[in-house]
């Protein structure tokens, strides 16, 4: 089966609208395609310049803006977030940076609020989504356990707004977009008009239904971009090329952190490094990160010693594991891959 065979029956099984991929090797694009529809109800062709809503995958872009901050020595990795962040709770005082990048701090995810669904249709203040977990408890002390943490995140956008003074969005322009030519790449506003923006949808009693609205001001620093499988080739590039950040500092992001307790890299398969995930391949490098956002999904693998990226976007929420489409696309380019069991395997 040719890799366009195995896309098209991989979004027929699943529902899929439209689905964009780009295939990354040695540093050089070898597939770089739209599938599918962008939009169903206007019928417009899905396509390597259309523009999805990417959730989470962004928070590499987070991570990258904090490590480069880092690098130039005006923030450290074992600073507590709470030198940067107003009023902050006495509870997070032995939250450092670091702790938030590896999703060891322990704080609350705000997404897990029991009220966070009847929010999401809200323009809210970053105050008022923080309020959600402000008075909670931490759910460990920092550095013990490894949980998924959208708040840290969200808070290290607070941070980074106020050391450098800049906006959030505008220093994902300044830094990251511009000089690598990423002109597609911004942070979602649903009232601007966006050239090539993808539809969102979802799936309801097996019948495709659009998205509902959902609030930008709940993802920000979380996962809130917008972007391109054509400029996520750039982005990648710049990962392969360390242009963005030193070798030693993307290293330091790709290598596992471990918290004290758990065994996560056993049991799970992966755990957090700095803003990604590292999954457990034995030997074999690889890092990635899936988005998932009402209404789209996407993934990011890096299969760092086979050479091969795969970037995949889609307009379809209900895909709970892009990542192990990535992986099989990935397999066409890269036979060794297809040797490999899918990690963490699906299931778990």
């Amino acid at each position: 089966m040719v890799i366009d065979d195995y896309i098209r029956v991989t979004m027929t099984t699943n529902q899929i609208p439209g689905l964009s991929v780009a295939v990354v090797q040695e540093g050089q694009p070898v597939l770089v395609k739209g599938y599918g529809l962008a939009n169903v109800e206007n019928f417009v062709a899905a396509t390597e310049h259309t523009v999805y809503e990417i959730a989470s995958l962004g928070k590499t872009f987070t991570a990258t803006i904090t490590m480069m901050l880092v690098e130039q020595g005006v923030i450290s990795l074992d600073e507590p977030i709470t030198d940067y962040l107003e009023r902050p709770p006495l509870a997070w005082k032995n939250v450092t940076i670091k702790h938030i990048l590896s999703h060891q701090s322990g704080i609350p995810s705000y997404t897990d609020a029991p009220n966070y669904w009847e929010l999401t249709r809200l323009d809210l203040s970053k105050s008022e989504i923080l309020a959600l977990v402000t008075d909670l408890p931490l759910k460990f002390q920092p550095g013990e356990f490894s949980t998924y943490d959208n708040t840290g995140y969200y808070l290290l956008g607070l941070m980074l707004e106020k050391v450098t003074r800049q906006s959030y969005e505008d220093l994902l322009h300044d830094r990251i977009f511009a000089p690598l030519g990423m002109n597609a790449t911004v942070m979602n506003d649903p009232k601007e008009i966006v050239p090539h923006r993808a539809a969102g949808y979802r799936l309801l009693n097996n019948k495709l239904i659009n998205k509902p609205y959902y609030s930008p001001s709940v993802t920000y620093s979380a996962g809130g971009q917008l972007s391109s499988v054509a400029d996520m080739v750039k982005w990648e590039q710049a990962l392969c090329g360390a242009t963005l950040l030193k070798q030693s500092t993307l290293d330091l992001m790709w290598t596992p952190h471990f918290p004290n307790q758990g065994d996560n890299w056993e049991k799970l398969r992966y755990v957090a490094g700095l803003g990604w995930w590292i999954l457990n391949y034995g030997d074999r490098r690889v890092v990635g990160h899936n988005g998932s956002i009402l209404g789209f999904a996407s993934n990011i693998t890096r299969f760092i010693d086979d050479k091969i990226t795969v970037i995949l976007f889609c307009n379809l929420d209900q895909i709970s594991r892009p990542d192990a489409i990535a992986k099989k696309i990935g397999g066409y380019y890269c036979p060794a891959l297809r040797e490999l069991m899918l990690q963490p395997p699906l299931g778990e």
